[in-house]
């Protein structure tokens, strides 16, 4: 029987669905000899936030087929998978509104000064209510980092706060063009008019060669005194030295960050020594609802392949003159 290997636990409908089709084995850890060892007879890999190697790969003989739970490829070896003719599939849509609403909540966080008054009344200093002034978002401007998505949703639940909407898309096609005047949103031919004009910098981009520490000194320099950075996408497209310096000499008013260059930090981490951030541990898409989807859309696209049915979000897309 065909057998599945899960780098990690997924919601049980997931399984449910792959064991219609295939024999689910659950890992023990998501170190690279454990995973090679433990899914040897595997034809298919379903990860999280496991990383899968050239050497993963190449040690697989069996292997045709990995799957992503969520959107984000980054710790996938698309370029051995893809001379190894294995297919790799994902599920883009399943958990866009749950990072969506996560940027909303940073935005909304930052702005009044949340989880810092949380800090201070809990300390029985009442009187921050009159020091720290907070910032009202109606009126403002909030800058998207791409456009993809989740920009997309983020966009329409901002239009009920009376905001401008600007948009920075480097691969921005005319369907882009169109889904961003239809949701009220202006799209920009540069990301430096994004830093110079927007109260709000929200990132949503993945990590590549090309965007890694794409927002670095230079950039935040360019950004308001009184301005934001949101970063729910994927650590390392800021520079992690840059932004604390930036904060530190408060070159910008704060920055939420639900992802990092190493994770998970380290609690030595610098950025954690200012008040004017706000952290979470990656978990923008760790709803109950985003769960489930994500388990069943990834299972789904590989019960697709052993169906002998193309699976509907295929990310190396190439791999089909191969098959």
């Amino acid at each position: 029987m065909t057998k599945v290997f899960l780098t990690e636990a997924i919601n049980p409908r997931g399984i449910e669905l792959l064991r219609t089709k295939a024999e689910v084995i659950l890992g023990t850890d998501t170190n690279p000899d454990t995973i090679i060892k433990e899914a040897q007879e595997c034809e298919a890999i379903l990860i999280r936030s496991a990383k899968i190697s050239r050497e993963i790969i190449e040690k697989l003989p069996k292997l045709r087929i990995i799957a992503k739970h969520g959107i984000g490829t980054d710790n996938i070896d698309l370029g051995a998978a893809t001379e190894k003719g294995v297919m790799v599939v994902n599920a883009p849509e399943a958990n866009i509104n749950s990072v969506a609403e996560h940027a909303l909540a940073m935005i909304m966080t930052v702005s009044k000064n949340m989880l810092f008054l949380d800090k201070k009344v809990r300390k029985g200093e009442f009187g921050a209510r009159n020091k720290y002034l907070c910032t009202e978002v109606k009126g403002k401007t909030v800058g998207l980092i791409g456009y993809g998505r989740i920009s997309r949703i983020l966009a329409g639940k901002l239009k009920a706060l009376d905001v401008k909407i600007l948009a920075y898309d480097a691969f921005a096609g005319e369907d882009v063009k169109k889904a961003a005047a239809e949701n009220g949103t202006v799209m920009v031919d540069s990301a430096e008019e994004i830093y110079q004009q927007s109260d709000f910098v929200s990132i949503h981009i993945p990590l590549t060669e090309e965007t890694r520490n794409m927002i670095s000194g230079k950039e935040l320099s360019m950004m308001k005194p009184n301005a934001f950075l949101i970063n729910v996408a994927r650590g390392g497209i800021v520079d992690e030295e840059a932004l604390y310096d930036a904060l530190k000499d408060r070159k910008i008013a704060g920055a939420a960050l639900d992802v990092f260059e190493k994770e998970p930090p380290g609690v030595e981490n610098p950025l954690f020594e200012l008040e004017n951030l706000v952290v979470s541990p990656h978990n923008a898409a760790l709803t109950h609802e985003a769960m489930i989807a994500m388990a069943v859309d990834s299972s789904q696209g590989i019960v697709d392949f052993f169906l002998e049915q193309q699976p509907g979000n295929i990310v190396n897309r190439e791999i089909l003159q191969k098959i």
